[in-house]
């Protein structure tokens, strides 16, 4: 029943990501965006009113569906803002503060649990609460500060406008059309680099889907730190994720060679996954854990690759739809790699991360050489 709370999540993920992409290129991009945003906020709260199993499974879905909207919607807009040398740069800090918002949500996750006995309601629903009325508030601000585009932009004097403008038409990013493109489409599903892509997000997410919902779980009960510290315990892990990957992020904007640097970092994420499924070490174990924190760079690198390298609007947004299908789909799966029969180790679903991480990397050099081999022939 636990699992499937995360896959109900994924599941609607996965059948809306594709119409709200839609909705994304239909109506303005940023109005769109965060009002999804703040009915996601609005559903958390919802949470806190769930009396049995069904209504929590329907909240998770509504969570799922809104939050789809997010990812293609924060890509979109770094395309109608920065250049394509700039842009893996942005995705990673702005993806990076997963890791910012795991220390601040166990944080507040903490202080939920030491005062469970002074409030009205459980502390986990007061975790709902608190963290959807957040989302609510950083809705609106996004609503009314962050402009659909640069000739939009409320803060920019005429000049600064058309000096944005010519930026992104330098690169042949454009504004974006809302007018679907079939043939764009079909070019899209015709890119080897879109299905690289696609597998590289179903198999290096079905970790991340286990992981992200079984993460406090391997603390608490496999590693032994129990409940109240496994929320700090989760903490570092976070920082790790923050920090490192806005650090490789600036080391490309030096040495901008992305999918190199991101099959390396792969490569030390299986190394860590290695520690975490086949050593009898707690202590390796637990540095495993936060070592898989920096596994997200793969999936930035593609994610700024379609941005950036991807032109044409409706071919811009089938390829980032797919990217993030077959995210939702890894993320459905992978709650459902840990077995309750193998608790509190859960081998199975160790050596599945392993596995996953490895077929990813081929990914990435796989769309390596599909890019050398263009480039080649132009």
């Amino acid at each position: 029943m636990y699992s499937w709370t995360t896959t109900s999540f994924n599941l609607a993920y996965l059948v809306f990501v594709f119409p709200l992409s839609r909705l994304l290129q239909k109506f303005p991009l940023m109005k769109t965006t965060s009002t999804c945003i703040i009915l996601w906020g609005i559903v958390p709260c919802c949470h806190a009113a769930c009396e049995s199993y069904a209504t929590f499974i329907l909240c998770r879905v509504l969570l799922g569906a809104l939050e789809s909207a997010v990812t293609p919607g924060f890509v979109l807009l770094s395309a109608k803002w920065y250049k394509q040398e700039e842009s893996f740069l942005r995705t990673t800090i702005y993806y990076s503060n997963n890791g910012f918002g795991t220390i601040i949500g166990c944080a507040i996750a903490y202080g939920c649990y030491i005062h469970g006995g002074s409030y009205s309601m459980a502390s986990w629903k007061v975790l709902f609460v608190v963290t959807g009325l957040l989302t609510i508030v950083l809705g609106f601000i996004l609503m009314f500060h962050v402009p659909d585009n640069p000739p939009n932009a409320w803060f920019l004097s005429k000049r600064e406008k058309t000096l944005v403008m010519q930026r992104v038409k330098n690169s042949k990013q454009g504004y974006g059309s809302p007018k679907w493109k079939w043939y764009q489409f079909k070019e899209s599903l015709m890119d080897a680099r879109t299905w690289l892509g696609f597998f590289y997000a179903f198999s290096s997410n079905i970790p991340n889907g286990g992981l992200g919902s079984f993460m406090l779980i391997l603390l608490s009960d496999s590693l032994g730190y129990g409940s109240k510290k496994s929320l700090l315990m989760r903490m570092p892990g976070g920082a790790v994720e923050t920090v490192g990957l806005v650090l490789f992020a600036l080391l490309i904007s030096k040495w901008p060679y992305r999918i190199f640097l991101s099959s390396f970092i792969t490569a030390v994420v299986i190394a860590g996954s290695c520690m975490l499924a086949f050593s009898t070490n707690s202590k390796a174990q637990l540095a495993g854990l936060y070592i898989y924190s920096l596994s997200p760079i793969g999936m930035i690198c593609f994610l700024s690759l379609f941005g950036a390298n991807t032109l044409g609007y409706t071919k811009k947004i089938t390829s980032q739809a797919l990217l993030l299908i077959a995210y939702a789909t890894g993320n459905l799966v992978g709650p459902q790699t840990f077995r309750s029969t193998e608790a509190p180790g859960y081998h199975s679903a160790k050596i599945a991360i392993v596995v996953c991480y490895v077929f990813s990397l081929f990914c990435l050099i796989g769309t390596f050489f599909v890019n050398y081999w263009d480039n080649k022939k132009r």
